[in-house]
């Protein structure tokens, strides 16, 4: 018998195939679908702070805290269907890609938003 490594060997590797074109943009609109909940979230969150205190501070560090949610964070409530169907729907490292993707995004803009606000001073 002559090994190939080019031969599938276990029915393992028979049952994970890359994900075609479809699953690919199944897994695109429910990340859409989980991070637009979560930023729909996230700004009723800010809103309800801010017209529960009625005080608006003007430092930076709130103006950071309006662009900036963790997925994964919030409660079992918050988003749950969406979240369930993001997680069935991609695999596992691609959620965790899009999960730090979308922080360092957040981070970019609320780094970009208190250097303006610095500069303004």
């Amino acid at each position: 018998m002559i090994f190939s490594p080019f031969s599938k060997t276990s029915s393992v590797e028979d049952s994970i195939e890359p994900p075609n074109r479809s699953k690919r943009k199944e897994c695109w609109d429910s990340r859409d679908r989980y991070f637009d909940c979560l930023k729909k979230y996230h700004h009723n969150q800010i809103i309800s702070s801010s017209s529960s205190s009625r005080i608006e501070s003007s430092s930076s560090s709130s103006s950071i805290n309006r662009y900036y949610f963790v997925p994964g964070e919030e409660d079992e409530r918050t988003c749950g269907d969406q979240r369930k169907s993001y997680h069935l729907n991609c695999a596992k490292s691609w959620v965790d890609h899009f999960n730090k993707r979308i922080v360092n995004d957040q981070r970019s803009i609320a780094t970009q938003l208190a250097l303006s606000n610095n500069s303004k001073v």
